[in-house]
């Protein structure tokens, strides 16, 4: 009987030792089939051959008034002109916009030319879907190149609240220990959202959020500490009427210890109208009626201490402008100035001019160069009018 079971389970441990090999076997046969039917379904890469006779591999991603940019497998993304180029080899399904033609989101999708782009001797070829003739355009005629995922999520979908942000964080800091022990902080938050995110398509509307701020103190023994709190925040939302002209509501916040300014808050509507607008540079020119309201702060430090400056309740508007200019080697200058009457008390009108350059760095971190000055015309009791601040930090920039 002993033996009997021995035998047995010797047959189970032989059955199932045979059994987990061949499971393993048929999984590397599984893996491996579907390996080669993964392989054998991925698009080859896209050749892009230059004017020169050298060749790119990867990824054709867009073309945009006579620039094509090309993902390189070995360089990562590269921008060329039609003129440098001799052939582009693509499996992809694109949509291209001719010169002065006029997309909007009620463009049928028949009036869009859409299919695989192959490009030689300076002519684009669109070949589509479905049975049909190819189309033939000349590269000088070609305005537009966009991927196809791209062309109907812009065009056919309408984007929730989290797509389409960008901007950049930036934050700065300084600490000294010594007979005079000193400390700042700083940072800034700029973010904006314009729908549609393409410039080929004609914006409907756009939100600006913009948020900067100091903080520190200078003490030494003996002395009164120095304190500085100085805070931004403005918001807008607009609505176009034309490509270029907007309605618009904002809003902005402003506290400034350096003034005895408790608190500055406005509300108003206006209208915007952007004067320029090119892949380099845009100019837009606003302005508003708003509501604001002044609350104030009796000035600490000063001997004897002043009377209590009133709040102030003021109808006035906003005018002013926001420049962005592109420079060279990826560098960004950012311009914005606004003056702030008020109708019911002429005196109480005030100012607000900003500055500043962003320089690449690596990836998308970077290194800015900012102004901020603020000129508040009747201030609390004892303090001064204007207000400078000069910022160098570290930026990163969302996309």
């Amino acid at each position: 009987m002993f033996c009997y079971r021995n035998y047995v389970q010797r047959r189970l441990r032989k059955s199932s030792t045979r059994t987990i090999v061949m499971m393993l076997v048929a999984a590397f046969v599984c893996a491996g089939a579907a390996k080669s039917r993964a392989q054998a379904a991925a698009p080859a890469p896209d050749v892009l051959t230059l004017a020169n006779g050298d060749q790119l591999t990867g990824k054709l991603l867009r073309e945009a008034a006579g620039t094509v940019t090309f993902h390189s497998d070995m360089i990562g993304d590269v921008t060329v002109a039609w003129d440098k180029i001799k052939s582009i080899q693509s499996s992809q399904k694109f949509a291209v916009i001719e010169q002065g033609q006029h997309v909007t989101r009620k463009t049928a999708s028949s009036q869009v030319a859409q299919g695989t782009v192959q490009v030689a001797d300076d002519q684009v070829t669109i070949s589509p879907a479905a049975q049909g003739a190819a189309k033939e355009l000349a590269t000088k005629n070609v305005q537009y190149i966009i991927d196809e995922p791209t062309f109907a999520r812009e065009v056919e979908h309408s984007p929730g609240f989290t797509y389409g942000w960008t901007g950049s964080i930036t934050a700065a800091a300084t600490l000294i220990q010594a007979t005079q022990n000193s400390h700042s902080f700083g940072g800034a938050v700029a973010l904006i959202r314009t729908i549609p995110t393409v410039n080929w398509l004609d914006p409907r509307n756009r939100t600006i959020i913009d948020f900067n701020g100091t903080n520190g103190s200078v003490s030494q023994p003996g002395t009164t500490t120095t304190k500085t709190n100085i805070i931004h925040f403005d918001a807008e939302h607009d609505w176009y009427v034309t490509p270029r002209f907007y309605f618009l509501v904002d809003t902005a916040f402003d506290h400034n210890y350096s003034q005895g300014l408790q608190l500055q808050q406005l509300y108003g509507a206006g209208a915007g109208y952007t004067l320029i607008k090119t892949p380099k540079q845009e100019l837009d020119l606003k302005a508003d009626v708003h509501f604001e309201r002044q609350t104030f702060f009796v000035t600490p430090g000063i001997q004897p201490p002043p009377p209590l400056t009133p709040s102030k309740n003021l109808i006035g508007m906003d005018f002013g402008d926001v420049y962005m200019y592109k420079l060279v080697h990826g560098v960004v200058f950012n311009q914005g100035a606004t003056i702030t009457p008020a109708f019911n008390n002429t005196n109480a009108w005030s100012a607000v001019a900003t500055a500043g350059l962003l320089f690449p760095t690596y990836k998308r971190l970077g290194f800015s160069l900012g102004v901020l000055d603020n000129y508040l015309n009747d201030p609390a009791a004892g303090s001064k009018k204007n207000s400078f601040q000069f910022t160098a930090g570290v930026t990163y920039t969302l996309k």
